[in-house]
């Protein structure tokens, strides 16, 4: 079988060396993630990564902002696989700061779409209460994609600009975030009906809901945002899939300390250089070059964005 990883990247440059070493050294000891491909779709500033780390292949490309930068990532990383890694079985679309840790997990997940013919594996980009993924969205940071058919019926591009383009003015209007998730949604929707024959339109959530592996145990991604007046948020580790989302370098240098003492041997033999470095180093203001969150500035007050 043959796997490979899409990783993308616009500023978490630690974070993506870390991941790249994570799929070298971790995930190479599982049989059936020994021998991954990895293309490293980047559009952040190129002195930052002026040439490849681990990756096999490496994409620069433009960044016209958050979620349309994010959809040319994705959309030309996947183009890149399909023309020039025909033989491909399955892509797995990382963002640079989603770790997994436990292998297993993956090639479990892969297994089980290929025995029960499942296109896609992700979960809703949802909360406990809104998991719909058709009308919330389907995670893109982590997912899995059976490459032969979200080539053959268009998945891919998402056209996630083209979307906003023709769009906008009726999500301004409900004061709606546009996300790439729920585009990706409509896509897979709109490939399932091209992949079967519908005897009524109203079978096809149904029926694409029988082509999706769903990714229960890492549900649901976010919180719900306010709580008791408590804000909570996004959720950034699953300890039972191995899988840490966190922005900040601290929290992952804690899980990662206690996975190496488990292993009992240096961390650079286990993962890798960055790891070592993160794992040793006091302090972290270097890490991803000081970058924990994306801000701009309105009326004199910094805005975060980018979670």
């Amino acid at each position: 079988m043959k796997i490979a990883v899409l990783l993308y990247t616009y500023n978490r440059i630690d974070d993506a060396r870390i991941n790249m070493e994570i799929i070298r050294n971790l995930w190479s000891q599982h049989p059936l993630l020994k021998n991954i491909t990895i293309v490293h779709s980047y559009n952040g500033d190129k002195t930052l990564w002026p040439e490849k780390y681990l990756e096999d292949d490496l994409l620069y490309l433009d960044n016209p902002g958050h979620f349309a930068g994010a959809e040319i990532l994705v959309n030309e990383g996947v183009k890149y696989i399909s023309e020039n890694y025909h033989d491909t079985d399955y892509t797995i679309l990382l963002a640079a700061d989603t770790w997994l840790i436990k292998p297993e997990y993956v090639a479990k997940v892969i297994t089980e779409m290929q025995q029960k013919k499942k296109y896609i594996a992700t979960c809703p980009w949802g909360t406990t209460v809104k998991d719909n993924m058709w009308n919330i969205g389907m995670a893109i940071d982590f997912a899995i994609l059976d490459t032969r058919w979200t080539n053959r019926y268009g998945v891919f591009p998402i056209r996630y600009q083209e979307f906003v383009d023709k769009y906008f003015e009726i999500f301004a209007y409900k004061d709606e975030t546009l996300y790439p998730e729920r585009v990706l949604a409509v896509r897979f929707k709109q490939a399932v009906m091209r992949s079967v024959t519908l005897p009524s339109e109203q079978l096809l959530r149904k029926i694409a809901n029988e082509y999706v592996y769903r990714m229960k145990e890492r549900e649901p991604v976010h919180d719900e945002r306010t709580w008791f007046g408590i804000k909570k948020g996004r959720k950034m580790f699953w300890s039972d899939l191995g899988l840490l989302t966190h922005h900040e370098p601290e929290p992952k240098k804690n899980i990662l300390a206690k996975f190496v003492a488990k292993q009992n041997t240096k961390a650079s033999v286990i993962l890798g250089d960055y790891v070592h470095k993160l794992l040793s180093s006091k302090d972290l203001t270097y890490y991803n070059g000081g970058v924990t969150k994306t801000n701009i500035e309105a009326n004199g007050k910094k805005i975060g964005y980018g979670d």
